[in-house]
């Protein structure tokens, strides 16, 4: 007979306290009632336009006017990788726009005095967001000095080898036959 009263008791308290908390609520005491936020949109991909009109330009000219930002000192490259850097781009070639997979660059490449076999190096931007990826093939081994994933994987998707260190757009083949 006691477990009964026991648990119609324990009940009856369970009932009372739940009730209390919807007062306490009312008289703006414990947790504020649950909103739910209103939904959010995506955020359109913020194209950074100033960089499209620089395919064409060679790296040290760009960084020298508008894109001052993009330079080894403003994008966090030390004494030792920015010297790297410079020996890897002495014969610069001309920036181009890379896409692919959704992504979209301004790249710039140069190699070495030597020649590409003793020294490449690549910096891309990229055109949504404005992060770089810059990265160095030499006799210290290649290496990525500013990484970003997203672009270093453009610069392999565009790459007829599918590395970072060789960013040529795919070249098909034509399939166009001559008669004789």
């Amino acid at each position: 007979m006691h477990r009964i009263f026991l648990r119609t008791g324990l009940a009856a308290a369970a009932v009372l306290a739940l009730g209390a908390c919807d007062q306490l609520s009312a008289l703006g005491l414990g947790p504020p009632p649950a909103a739910s936020a209103p939904p959010t949109a995506p955020a359109a991909p913020q194209v950074i336009a100033e960089l499209r009109p620089h395919a064409g330009d060679l790296y040290a000219d760009f960084i020298a006017g508008e894109g001052a930002r993009y330079s080894p000192e403003q994008i966090g490259l030390n004494a030792a990788d920015r010297a790297r850097l410079s020996r890897a781009m002495f014969a610069p070639s001309a920036g181009q726009l890379l896409d692919g997979g959704g992504a979209e660059a301004l790249v710039f490449t140069g190699c070495a005095e030597a020649g590409c076999d003793q020294g490449f190096s690549v910096v891309a931007i990229d055109t949504t967001t404005g992060l770089v990826f810059a990265a160095v093939r030499d006799a210290g081994g290649a290496e990525v000095l500013s990484p970003n994933d997203r672009i270093e994987a453009l610069l392999r998707l565009n790459s007829p080898t599918r590395a970072w260190d060789n960013p040529a757009p795919v070249q098909t083949a034509s399939t166009e036959t001559t008669n004789p």
